[in-house]
């Protein structure tokens, strides 16, 4: 199995070798890299491809959360039950990037830093932080007086901890890795980050986003040592605490009495966080149907996931929400650049060129639920862009077959890898078959269970293609593929890392925006992967629940402090 381990933890390491470090899986990838408060908000208005009545719902979820909410006094007591896609293997965050652990875990832990309404980076357990001239110590002062979960109260020693051990296991503590000389506790509230290269946006990395830098007690992680948190582990800062975990059954938080709130307006993932509930009890219910049934019946007040197909039997519901948010994710058919095929830059140009959107976005999402767009950041975000918009969604078979000649393409049968245990991933891979093969390809699709999927993309000479999604990330130095070398395709050209490096150090939002568009154009040059469409986020919730939208963001997770179950 082709793994790339880490190269180099010193601040003279080239560029190149910076990015690269563990081979980051499909779909439990996170960000390597960094983003800056000046350059993390969410601006701008989504471009409509999908239906306007949808889309401007998603418009009016965006909206809401940016105006300032009121305060309104909810109603405690009561357990909310959320319906999950499925129970993770345990709810260790440094050690596992997985949606349902980002969903239940930062309902019990807190980070330094956090984003809010705008998506700009805010404290949480930090009180604020100070930068040197040079940029090269970063200095975070602590919140005082906030409580643990076991009791012991956060201090300097206990951030210490849980970065020396989130960073050399996470893609984000990686990236961050190469520009660290040292950390150091300056007393027992304040914590000094030493650089060796200014890193711009350093808070933004050790933000709450997913597998991000939880914080926990020093006594427990000395107890874990290298292996995973087990439940008694599960110890944060957070409004609820663990209580009990059974094996396929449940994941049972409670309201943490102690609590240190802020005592602010909730704004997206920032500010005050009231627990009105007594309880939030997850449920793992992997079949799609049976989540349905179980919202319409009362049985659930939220559900993880619910696929277009079934809103139509909810929306009429009066005893059920259905709200359509922003984009969540883009889809992309990622393509191996490093072995086969595919290593050609001019096949992977045919590629792009063969690809129809629009088609892919009906048979993953179905009409009315994506939007067409050529950026590779979200529309909700400062950094959407048009740069390259001409090579994005060219739908030209002909110019595509005139690509294969160019390249020699010898009708080598092109492997493309898909499973249906994500049918919208599936369906697309389907789509992208039918439009390549009529431009002169030939393509085996390649179908099997997901980890068996996973298996053979870590081996570089087992594929050419997958289909996958990118998910939202509040700026482009956090999605691994532009951060990274070693995400699925392993994009990796000089040119790709120059751009990357510039992001990551630049202080100025306006030269950091240049550079996103010449790394946006480098990518639809050198085609590493294609983009698709924007897939709209959708909530499915009991009208019971009361509190969520408009105070949480939805993209990475919503987090169910400042809701309430309203009596029926």
């Amino acid at each position: 199995m082709s793994r790339r381990e880490q190269r180099g933890t010193q601040g003279t390491t080239p560029a190149g070798e910076r990015m690269l470090g563990r081979r980051v899986s499909r779909r439990a990838i996170v960000g390597a890299g960094a983003a800056g408060a000046a350059g993390i908000a969410a601006a701008g208005a989504l471009t409509p491809a999908a239906a306007a009545a949808k889309r401007g719902r998603a418009f009016q979820a965006l909206a809401r959360l940016r105006q300032e909410t009121p305060a309104v006094e909810g109603q405690r007591g009561g357990r909310l039950r959320v319906a999950t896609t499925g129970q993770p293997a345990g709810l260790d965050m440094h050690l596992t990037n997985q949606r349902t652990i980002t969903l239940i875990g930062w309902n019990m832990y807190e980070a330094l830093f956090t984003f809010d309404a705008e998506y700009g980076t805010v404290p949480m357990l930090a009180e604020g932080h100070e930068v040197s001239a040079d940029g090269l110590t970063t200095t975070i002062r602590l919140r005082r007086g906030v409580p643990f979960h076991n009791g012991e109260e956060m201090a300097a020693a206990d951030v210490i901890a849980s970065f020396q051990r989130w960073a050399p296991v996470s893609s984000l503590g990686l990236a961050i890795t190469p520009y660290l000389a040292e950390v150091v506790e300056v007393d027992p509230a304040t914590v000094a980050f030493r650089l060796t290269t200014p890193l711009v946006a350093l808070p933004s990395m050790m933000a709450r986003q997913a597998q991000g830098l939880s914080i926990h007690p020093k006594s427990v992680l000395d107890g874990a040592g290298s292996e995973p948190l087990g439940d008694a582990g599960y110890i944060g800062t957070g409004p609820y605490r663990f209580v009990e975990r059974q094996a396929d059954r449940f994941t049972l938080l409670r309201r943490f009495e102690e609590y240190a709130d802020l005592g602010t307006e909730p704004s997206g993932y920032a500010g005050g966080k009231a627990a009105y509930l007594d309880e939030i009890e997850f449920i793992p219910v992997p079949d799609e149907a049976a989540r349905v049934a179980g919202l319409q019946s009362g049985d659930y007040h939220y559900l993880e996931e619910i696929i277009p197909d079934q809103i139509e039997t909810l929306q009429d519901d009066p005893g059920i929400t259905i709200e359509i948010l922003p984009p969540r994710s883009y889809g992309v058919v990622i393509l191996n650049t490093v072995a086969g095929p595919m290593s050609n830059v001019t096949l992977r140009q045919a590629v792009l060129a063969a690809i129809a959107v629009e088609p892919s976005g009906q048979a993953s999402h179905g009409e009315g639920y994506f939007e067409l767009g050529p950026g590779i950041m979200m529309p909700q975000t400062v950094w959407n862009s048009e740069a390259a918009a001409e090579l994005y969604n060219q739908a030209n078979p002909d110019k595509a077959r005139q690509l294969l000649e160019e390249a020699g393409y010898d009708g080598t049968p092109v492997r493309l890898l898909a499973t249906q245990e994500d049918l919208g991933d599936y369906n697309a891979a389907v789509v992208a078959q039918q439009q390549l093969e009529e431009a002169g390809f030939t393509v085996e699709l390649e179908v099997t269970d997901e980890a068996t999927l996973e298996e053979n993309i870590e081996t570089d000479d087992r594929w050419d293609m997958t289909t996958n999604a990118y998910v939202f990330r509040p700026d482009p130095v956090l999605i691994p593929a532009f951060a990274s070398c070693t995400a699925e395709g392993q994009w990796c050209s000089e040119a790709k890392v120059a751009v990357v490096e510039r992001l990551q150090t630049e202080t100025d939002f306006e030269a950091r925006f240049a550079a996103l568009e010449e790394l946006q154009r480098l990518w639809y040059e050198e085609a590493p992967a294609i983009k698709l469409v924007n897939n709209y986020g959708v909530a499915a919730l009991s009208s019971q629940v009361q509190g969520l939208l408009g105070r949480t963001h939805f993209e990475i997770e919503p987090e169910f402090a400042n809701c309430w179950l309203e009596e029926s």
